[in-house]
């Protein structure tokens, strides 16, 4: 299981590398026009074209190894690339979707609907500081309360699809994950992520799915409380799956937190990261 989830990674951080390594230089030259950073030399910049592409693209790579792992603990068919636990009937040709998606008879385009969710969200956020506080009413419960009743009153004659970070079925509930890389949003992102999340949800349709905003490791350092805005828009910690909680849930049984980080580091130790590195950023700095 362990050579398994190191070939997962192997394959998609190599494709990740070779994407970066295609484009480096047109993102290089872009970064050497802005007057803003003039006063950098060339290998400072490049250095930051290379931060600034992995950090960009590195989480459809992580993703992609995510929905791949789940899918050792929990079978293909419990991780589907289209979600449809309905049965409704489509015309999706799965080999055209790169992700995820989930198909639903709910109008998730409908503008009052996306209102009333909305509503849902500001109606319920978190309040006050230190013991006044008063977390966000954003629950498993009073997702289940009040956003299922509005997938009745918004179902439509045709198929909507929409796509999701990350869904799997694990035996007993459906879970659905808005996902993000450290999940550092400001203030103005945060609640549109949430919306988003919730949006799906009640797409979904179902009495035994769960919604969590999830990252992939986290931001404030491992075993840490996790900081951020989403915060105010969901309970704290019921809604999340933060860093080493998130890989828990979907490593396969034997394979802890702690062996991923070895495997991970070890797959991009093959791919001979830091050489191709070092050798796109010399290319740029030599001229």
């Amino acid at each position: 299981m362990r050579n398994i989830i190191k070939q997962i990674v192997l394959e998609e951080f190599s494709k990740l590398v070779t994407n970066i390594e295609s484009d480096f230089r047109s993102n290089y030259v872009r970064k050497r026009y802005n007057f803003l950073l003039s006063q950098l030399d060339e290998k400072m910049t490049a250095n930051m074209v290379f931060v600034s592409s992995f950090e960009s693209k590195s989480g459809f790579a992580i993703e992609a190894c995510a929905k791949r792992i789940a899918r050792l603990r929990f079978g293909d068919e419990n991780v589907p690339t289209i979600v449809n636990p309905h049965g409704l009937q489509h015309n999706i040709n799965e080999s055209t979707i790169a992700g995820q998606i989930i198909v639903t008879d709910v109008d998730t385009d409908d503008g009052n609907l996306r209102g009333e969710i909305s509503a849902f969200r500001a109606n319920n956020v978190a309040r006050g500081a230190g013991r006044n506080r008063v977390e966000s009413g954003v629950t498993q419960e009073s997702i289940k309360t009040a956003l299922l009743p509005l997938a009745t009153k918004y179902k439509s004659s045709t198929i909507h699809r929409k796509p999701v970070d990350l869904a799997f079925f694990d035996g007993e509930d459906w879970i659905i994950l808005e996902l993000k890389a450290g999940g550092d949003l400001d203030s103005s992102n945060a609640p549109s992520n949430v919306e988003k999340l919730l949006t799906i949800y009640t797409g979904l349709n179902m009495p035994n799915a769960k919604a969590y905003f999830g990252t992939l490791y986290n931001k404030d350092g491992e075993g840490r409380t996790w900081n951020g805005a989403v915060k105010k828009h969901m309970a704290y910690p019921e809604m999340f799956l933060i860093g080493k909680k998130f890989w828990e849930k979907i490593l396969p049984d034997g394979i802890s937190f702690e062996d991923f980080e070895e495997i991970y580091k070890e797959a991009l130790e093959e791919i001979d990261l830091n050489a191709r590195v070092h050798a796109m950023i010399d290319s740029c700095s030599e001229n």
